[in-house]
C-alpha cells in the first residue's frame, strides 16, 4: 500500500480513517505513522482533499524533487520545490564553498563584497580569474593564470582626502613580464631581479623614472 498523500487509485489512501473494524483502523494508523516517519512520496504530486495540506511536505520519486503545498484550493495544490533528494545538499549552494555552471545573476544596487586580503594572504594555488582586492596595494587584482595583476592594468592612484595623484608600485621585478603589444608602460626605478627578463615588444614603449 503506497502512503498517506500519494497519488494511487487505492480506496483510503489519505490522512482520514474512516469507521471499521478494529483491525483496519489499526492498519489506517500505522499507515498514517509511517508517513509521519518518512515523507508522503510517489510518482506524481499528490491531489485530491483528503491528500493534500497546506505545508505538507511530499517527495516526486519521478523527478527526485523534494516539495512543499505552500497553497491548496479543492483538490489541487500549488507545490514550491524544495531541492532534489538526490543531489548533494539538495543541490543547493554550500555556504562552504559551491561551483556554479551557468549564469549567476546579481541584481541589485549596493555592492558585491569579493574577498579581502594582503598580498602574503593570496591563495596558493590559484586559478586563472581568480579576483581579490589586495589590502596591501589597496586595489582590486586578478589571477590570469601566472600571476596577481591589478584589475584595470595598475594600481590606483591615491593621496590624502579625495586626491588620487600617487601610483604607487613595487621595487622589484621578480618574474619575466612582458609589456601588452601596442600599449605602452611607465614605471618607477625598478630592481630586475638575476635571470628575469622584461620583453618590450615592437612599437611599444616603456618608460623608466
Amino acid at each position: 500500500m503506497a502512503r498517506p498523500g500519494s497519488t494511487t487509485s487505492e480506496t483510503g489512501n489519505n490522512y482520514n480513517t474512516a469507521n471499521g473494524t478494529g483491525a483496519a483502523v489499526r492498519a489506517k494508523l500505522n499507515e498514517i505513522f509511517q508517513a509521519l516517519r518518512t515523507i508522503s512520496s510517489g510518482s506524481s504530486d499528490p491531489s485530491g482533499a483528503a491528500n493534500i495540506a497546506q505545508f505538507q511536505p511530499h517527495i516526486n520519486t519521478s523527478t527526485n524533487e523534494l516539495k512543499i503545498a505552500t497553497a491548496v484550493s479543492g483538490d489541487t495544490a500549488t507545490y514550491v520545490v524544495l531541492g532534489k533528494i538526490n543531489e548533494a545538499n539538495f543541490g543547493h549552494a554550500a555556504l562552504s564553498g559551491a561551483t556554479f555552471t551557468g549564469d549567476v545573476v546579481h541584481n541589485y544596487t549596493t555592492a558585491l563584497q569579493i574577498p579581502v586580503g594582503t598580498t602574503a594572504q593570496r591563495p596558493g594555488s590559484p586559478s586563472k580569474g581568480d579576483f581579490r582586492f589586495n589590502d596591501t596595494t589597496s586595489s582590486a587584482e586578478i589571477y590570469n593564470g601566472s600571476e596577481f595583476t591589478a584589475v584595470g592594468g595598475g594600481a590606483g592612484a591615491t593621496g590624502g582626502g579625495n586626491d588620487e595623484v600617487f601610483f604607487e608600485s613595487d621595487t622589484n621585478v621578480t618574474t619575466d613580464y612582458t609589456i601588452t603589444s601596442g600599449k605602452n608602460a611607465h614605471t618607477v626605478s625598478p630592481v630586475i631581479n638575476s635571470n628575469v627578463t622584461v620583453t618590450v615588444p615592437s612599437g611599444s614603449l616603456l618608460v623608466i623614472l
